[in-house]
């Protein structure tokens, strides 16, 4: 029998890529130059609203029940139709939980209550704000009178905005750089597009190729987010979700990160993510080899040769690359 994946438990889909900030722990310096004012990590690429309404209905086909998070590689909300493109997801995905990570600037320039209803009226149900120092959007966010919970996070346990959410609120998220506890407060490498490459975790499993998707603006995908350069590029979800999400790219990662751990795959090998709850990836032994199957010597070689192809994003080379 043909092992086919489970749906991830969440899709990552830009809206931007590009950033207005240019945080010195963030892979956006690994795939852009800096820039002027007001577009640090500029210039900014931006989904269509035909993408996103082609990718809404790639996932309602499958019938996955996918957390949605508008994030990545960029800031979402400098994207002009970044309501229309929330409403195209959820015309067709009416149960999604749908949630929106940003920094909170742009909507400042642009009046923050209307704009933060205006994300909430188009259908999202989680507003998470980085609290990001020096910038502190929070103090206004708390100023004003909301018709939905404003929560803090990690002070609130019950506020972590990545668990599925079904009604309307905001989330004020302590600047990671900060952040001692939470969900958030581990950082990373982000592949080596952040910090240089740490071998630490070569031999570990990550679970995000088993557990989540992540869409890029013009509906291309990658191994995961964290592969900020797309240096393993697999295909357009937005053309064909489950051939991507089952493709032999896929595959020959899954199964070599799962036997091998990360040392030959580029770009896990320098990746320090620490992934989470391994032991719950979903596959039936207690090694998860016997559904999966073994790496194969085709499996190895389309992981080197995909190490080979022309990155999904710019490579603007850090120090420690040069």
């Amino acid at each position: 029998m043909t092992y086919v994946q489970s749906a991830p438990f969440s899709i990552q889909v830009e809206p931007t890529e590009g950033c207005n900030l240019r945080c010195g722990f963030c892979g956006i310096r690994g795939i852009r130059e800096k820039g002027t004012s007001g577009a640090l990590s500029g210039p900014y690429s931006y989904m269509a609203v035909d993408t996103a309404h082609a990718l809404a209905r790639q996932v309602a086909a499958a019938g996955w029940s996918s957390r949605i998070e508008f994030a990545m590689h960029g800031e979402p909300t400098m994207n002009p139709d970044l309501p229309a493109i929330i409403s195209a997801f959820r015309s067709r995905l009416p149960k999604q939980s749908i949630m929106v990570t940003t920094n909170g600037i742009p909507l400042l320039d642009r009046g923050l209550r209307a704009s933060i209803l205006a994300l909430i009226n188009a259908g999202a149900n989680t507003i998470a704000i980085d609290d990001y120092a020096p910038h502190r959007v929070a103090p206004t966010v708390r100023g004003e009178r909301w018709p939905f919970p404003v929560m803090e996070y990690p002070a609130d346990k019950h506020g972590n905005p990545h668990v599925r959410f079904s009604g309307q609120r905001i989330v004020i998220v302590e600047d990671i750089a900060q952040a001692e506890t939470g969900t958030h407060s581990t950082l990373n490498n982000h592949a080596g597009s952040a910090a240089p490459p740490n071998t630490k975790r070569q031999a570990q499993v990550c679970t995000l190729p088993f557990r989540e998707m992540s869409v890029r603006y013009n509906g291309q995908v990658a191994l995961c987010c964290n592969d900020w350069r797309g240096q393993y590029p697999i295909g357009d979800a937005a053309a064909d979700l489950l051939a991507v999400w089952n493709s032999p790219q896929f595959m020959a990662a899954r199964r070599i990160l799962l036997a091998e751990g990360r040392k030959d795959i580029t770009p896990c090998a320098g990746c320090d993510y620490r992934g989470t709850r391994v032991g719950l990836l979903p596959l039936q032994d207690g090694s998860g080899r016997a559904e999966l199957g073994e790496p194969t010597e085709a499996d190895r070689k389309m992981v080197a040769d995909q190490a080979g192809t022309t990155t999904l994003a710019p490579v603007v080379l850090r120090r420690w690359e040069k």
